[in-house]
């Protein structure tokens, strides 16, 4: 494969942004070179910490030296995919002098997708890099798939479960209205609602999580009584905190706590974080604190619960990440995720702070005031 011929392939689709990290300015020159003569558009690196400060840029691929006076390459690539937003970048070890086994070895068990040796021909480059890249658009065009089966099936899923739970919840109430009835009755049909309810939260987060991937989150923006807001969450998860034997107190603010927000979308991300709560609470008292400081709106919801190793915080907020908790896994690891980027989407933000055995507390942060528009 000829420049040209890199040039064909690239057609149709956006610039390609290669992050071009080499020590040696000669090599860096002709690789940078090369590169722009193949389509791409090329940023430089001369070590290790200028390549992780422009890494934070997203580039779609790091061609990556691995001896550099600062910080070598081995250790560039683990720090990329330890940063939750660069943990996902393609990266490419491009070396010269490090070309034993054990050298490939080692870069691909830190993290490297590839480890190429020079000297390489530039087509020889342009094709690798170009492989690269379409097994990269292939994964990408299969959670796209993935997403558009999930949105499909929930949609398929919801009419009839919410018909299900509609007749359940009213044949419960016929039961309890009924004195001939007796209470055998009630006790078979109470937990089938509670299962079914819970079911269809499940299908409403698949739906949710589905429609975040194709078309991102879509504000219908108001003015929100957020202290009214969170107390109606908190008194919505009175009965599932009773079930779960914890007790689930508020300590809010007499003045109403005003901001720009979508309602719905606010109410689900509290909901989230009082679920985690009451799941992972361990029959202790669970918390929510909301105050304002420095022009935010400042929630804080804590449990008393198992707790999370330091090197999971990160994970918690991913799609489908579940990490244990008293040996055993709850729920599609959603709710954390759609919490965050709620927030994300109002110019907020969502942490938490937690040690195993000393509970957890997630902080929601969203401003007061915001000039710029959603």
């Amino acid at each position: 494969m000829n420049s040209s011929d890199a040039k064909n392939a690239q057609a149709g689709r956006t610039t390609v942004t290669v992050l071009n990290v080499n020590d040696d300015p000669a090599t860096l020159y002709l690789l940078s070179l090369t590169l722009k003569q193949g389509g791409y558009q090329v940023l430089e690196a001369t070590g290790g910490r200028e390549a992780l400060r422009l890494a934070q840029g997203q580039p779609d691929l790091v061609l990556l030296d691995v001896h550099m006076p600062d910080i070598d390459g081995y250790e560039v690539c683990r720090r990329l995919r330890a940063d939750e937003a660069t943990h996902d970048l393609l990266i490419a070890h491009l070396s010269s002098v490090s070309v034993q086994r054990e050298d490939r070895v080692r870069g691909l068990a830190q993290g490297a997708d590839a480890y190429w040796t020079r000297p390489l021909a530039e087509d020889e480059l342009l094709a690798n890099i170009e492989a690269m890249l379409r097994l990269q658009t292939r994964a990408r065009d299969a959670v796209r798939a993935r997403d558009r089966f999930l949105s499909i099936a929930a949609h398929e899923l919801k009419t009839p479960l919410t018909v299900l739970r509609l007749n359940l919840e009213r044949a419960v109430e016929m039961v309890v209205n009924d004195a001939d009835a007796g209470g055998a009755l009630e006790k078979r049909l109470t937990p089938a609602v509670r299962q079914l309810t819970r079911l269809q939260h499940l299908v409403d987060n698949l739906l949710d999580v589905s429609l975040l991937s194709t078309q991102g989150v879509a504000l219908q923006v108001d003015t929100v009584d957020f202290s009214q807001l969170v107390r109606e969450q908190v008194e919505r998860f009175q009965a599932p905190a009773r079930s779960a034997n914890v007790t689930l107190t508020a300590e809010l603010p007499d003045a109403p706590v005003l901001l720009f927000g979508d309602p719905r979308m606010l109410e689900q991300a509290v909901g989230h974080l009082l679920s985690n709560a009451i799941k992972f609470g361990e029959d202790r008292p669970a918390k929510a604190r909301l105050s304002t400081h420095e022009g935010h709106a400042v929630l804080t919801v804590e449990d008393q619960g198992v707790g999370i190793a330091p090197e999971d915080h990160a994970r918690v907020f991913r799609r489908f990440e579940r990490v244990p908790s008293g040996g055993r896994f709850d729920g599609l690891g959603l709710g954390l995720y759609l919490a965050q980027e709620i927030a994300a989407a109002h110019d907020g933000t969502l942490s938490v702070k937690s040690a195993p055995g000393q509970g957890a507390c997630f902080e929601l942060r969203l401003p007061l005031h915001r000039t710029q528009r959603y």
